[in-house]
């Protein structure tokens, strides 16, 4: 599993209420550090035997600034627009290594006191360890949101996504559908919860279509003024259309940000 939080930094911070305040342009600057636990890194086989699965650890570094600005004076329209890079080091499979810079940008609309809708645009570009792998891409991200109270939401997501690599078996377009229920058990505290159904399209001369299903928990705790911990906890189930490639996997996470 390879996640991708440069555009869910956006609509987290939207979503969540954080354009909140007076009528004018914004800017803000995130930065963050993440160690994270895979159990089966290679994505080998549960069936016949998972003896051909390998862990590896790995550390993420991310950045990004975003701009955002109302577009009404009743502050119920925002243009989001935002720019990021990742890069991710593993510490036994370094052919995994990877960098990438992603721009976006997005329409935050609220509908009602109680319902909003985020739509955003991205484009991105990749640099691998394996010169295969790199790749260039675009995107698109439908957002809706209910608050149902002042402490709980739930979003749907719906995910469109076209990678073209150096390698055409390395090239894919993908769907993702996916829900999230967030909760604020305290001021500073925030829980998230969330599945997700995500398909890819893989340009090989015969043809190679994966499904992942993911469930997934995370805790983000703010320690001070700009900064924030993190943990977190995925399940994911792979299939493919080819017998015999089904595997799953165990993500743990545990990373700092800042956010300013």
């Amino acid at each position: 599993m390879r996640f991708n939080p440069l555009p869910a930094m956006v609509s987290a911070a939207v979503l969540a209420g954080g354009l909140a305040g007076p009528a004018q342009a914004d800017f803000t600057v995130n930065a963050g550090a993440k160690l994270s636990y895979e159990s089966n890194v290679n994505g080998s086989p549960d069936s016949p035997t998972k003896a051909n699965q390998h862990s590896d650890n790995y550390g993420t570094l991310s950045a990004s600034a975003v701009y955002y600005t109302p577009l009404d004076a009743a502050q119920t329209r925002y243009f989001i627009g935002q720019i990021g890079a990742l890069s991710s080091t593993y510490n036994k499979f370094n052919n995994l290594d990877n960098t990438m810079l992603v721009t976006s940008a997005g329409l935050y609309q609220q509908l009602s006191p109680t319902w909003s809708g985020l739509a955003t645009a991205r484009g991105f570009t990749r640099d691998a360890k394996q010169n295969e792998r790199d790749s260039n891409g675009f995107g698109g991200t439908l957002e809706i949101k209910s608050q149902l109270s002042q402490t709980v939401w739930i979003k749907g997501v719906v995910d469109y996504e076209d990678s073209k690599a150096n390698l055409g078996a390395y090239s894919y377009t993908g769907e993702t559908y996916g829900v999230n229920l967030g909760y604020l058990p305290l001021q500073d505290t925030f829980v998230n919860l969330g599945y997700s159904h995500a398909t890819r399209d893989f340009k090989t001369t015969s043809p190679f279509n994966t499904t992942a299903q993911t469930l997934y928990t995370d805790v983000t705790q703010r320690i001070a003024k700009n900064w924030y911990l993190n943990g977190g906890y995925a399940y994911q189930d792979n299939k493919s259309n080819i017998a015999g490639t089904a595997y799953t996997d165990n993500i743990v996470s545990i990373g700092v940000n800042y956010s300013y």
